[in-house]
């Protein structure tokens, strides 16, 4: 990897914002020459027989290019200052690769009064931090961290970027975090769910597309209560209040947020393939109801075919900061507030490998010119064959962490100057979101 962009990343807020420079205290992440970063593992970890252990903080590190690598890495409930206060220790072998600790993230708790509400701008670290160096001497360190407000943060650097040419975290089926049934609250299934976290909680982590797949069921009296995000045929979550948080967050931020109705699996078309139309209309209403203040309509901030949208800033002085993608162009057609199909990568394997080598074309050959949407999204997670979930061959979980360490380095180096959207499951067990905020930012820097 480059290290031009290595050294301070973020700095958080102070209450006269960026006018000072930043104290010492203040460094989230340093290295002078390549990067340690905090992810979480995915996949349980058995201890025993009947002992598990969930959300296993992981120690990443790169050194690749550098004069020499650290001899150690260190797990800290703080930043780190000495080695007498790691919590753990492990020997680096390597240039570049991960530990997983025998530690869990616990609760995850949002930090800086994000719990439940607007809190304190700018990037904010969680209990876990890691540090490489020597003996004696930290040399880089970094923490696991919340970046609620990066667009606002970095809005001086990349406000007059057009929403085609960031580099945007977003989530696969974001809406699957947890079960919200009659029959069912399961934080952790096996091939449904996708997500550890809220949609408040992605948003506040930094995420800022979000994949969603809703269905229809006319059994609810309620018209409201008929809309769901599902995975596939699965029910998980009702659909208003998870668009009630997105509504929350923009009332309370400056960040722009990019939503797909990406796939319409159960109660939008008929046998035949043609769309139930008011079931359409009903969705399109309840997004204007509890978005429509936020919405940034098509037919107005559309720049055409081949192009890369509006930018950042455009967005912001209007305050219309949320785009909605709908993947039907019959509907899209018909209602022009609408943004049209956004292009989703999607190798459709269950092979890592052959994943990546798809997603190494598709990205390098986007945009096409011809594309209606100035977004792009890869989706960077494999996919269960039937046989797989019928047989139980692995999980989820499992597919994430052969994936989410490959996804950070892609990004950092083949996908750097190409990607638009990389959308993940299980984001915490890669770095997007803060690679994300460094590459727009370096793009910016460009113009």
């Amino acid at each position: 990897m480059a290290v031009s962009w290595y050294a301070v990343l973020a700095l958080a807020a102070t209450a006269l914002g960026a006018t000072i420079g930043p104290t010492e205290k203040q460094i989230l992440e340093k290295s002078a020459c390549g990067r340690v970063w905090v992810t979480v593992h995915s996949p349980e970890i058995r201890l025993a027989a009947s002992v598990t252990l969930l959300d296993a903080v992981e120690l990443n590190w790169d050194f690749n290019g550098c004069f020499s690598t650290p001899k150690q890495i260190g797990l800290f409930d703080d930043r780190p200052q000495s080695w007498d206060n790691a919590l753990s220790v492990f020997r680096v072998t390597t240039s570049e690769g991960h530990v997983v600790t025998n530690m869990s993230l616990g609760e995850g708790t949002l930090p800086a009064g994000w719990a439940t509400g607007a809190g304190v701008k700018g990037p904010q670290c969680l209990w876990p931090w890691v540090a490489a160096g020597e003996n004696a001497e930290i040399q880089a360190f970094n923490c696991l961290k919340i970046q609620p407000t990066w667009m606002e943060d970095a809005g001086s650097k990349i406000n007059n970027l057009r929403v085609g040419d960031l580099a945007i975290a977003g989530t696969h089926n974001a809406g699957a975090w947890k079960f919200n049934t009659e029959v069912s609250s399961v934080s952790r299934d096996s091939f449904v769910l996708c997500q550890d976290r809220s949609i408040w909680g992605q948003l506040v982590h930094g995420i800022r597309y979000f994949d969603f797949r809703i269905a229809y069921y006319d059994f609810y009296q309620n018209e409201e209560a008929r809309y769901w995000l599902n995975h596939n045929l699965i029910r998980v979550r009702p659909l208003v209040p998870l668009l009630r948080e997105i509504r929350a967050f923009l009332d309370v931020t400056k960040e722009v947020v990019f939503l797909d109705a990406h796939h319409f699996p159960v109660g939008f078309y008929q046998p035949d393939g043609a769309p139930i139309r008011p079931v359409h209309a009903g969705l399109l209403e309840i997004v204007q109801r509890e978005l429509g203040p936020h919405l940034a309509l098509a037919n107005q901030f559309g720049t055409g075919i081949g192009t890369r949208g509006p930018t950042l800033q455009t967005l912001i002085n209007a305050d219309k900061r949320l785009l909605f993608s709908y993947v039907d162009n019959s509907i899209v057609s018909q209602n022009s507030w609408l943004w049209p199909i956004l292009p989703h990568l999607w190798a459709n394997t269950n092979s890592p490998t052959e994943l990546f080598q798809y997603l190494d074309r598709a990205i390098a050959s986007s945009p096409q010119p011809s594309a209606r949407s100035p977004l792009f999204s890869a989706m960077a997670q494999t996919t269960p064959t039937v046989l797989d979930i019928l047989f139980l061959r692995g999980s989820l979980r499992d597919n994430a962490d052969a994936v989410n360490r490959n996804v950070t380095a892609r990004l950092a180096t083949r996908w750097r100057t190409q990607a638009n959207i990389i959308s993940t499951d299980f984001f915490l067990g890669n770095d997007v979101v803060d690679l994300s905020i460094m590459i727009s930012i370096e793009r910016a820097s460009r113009l």
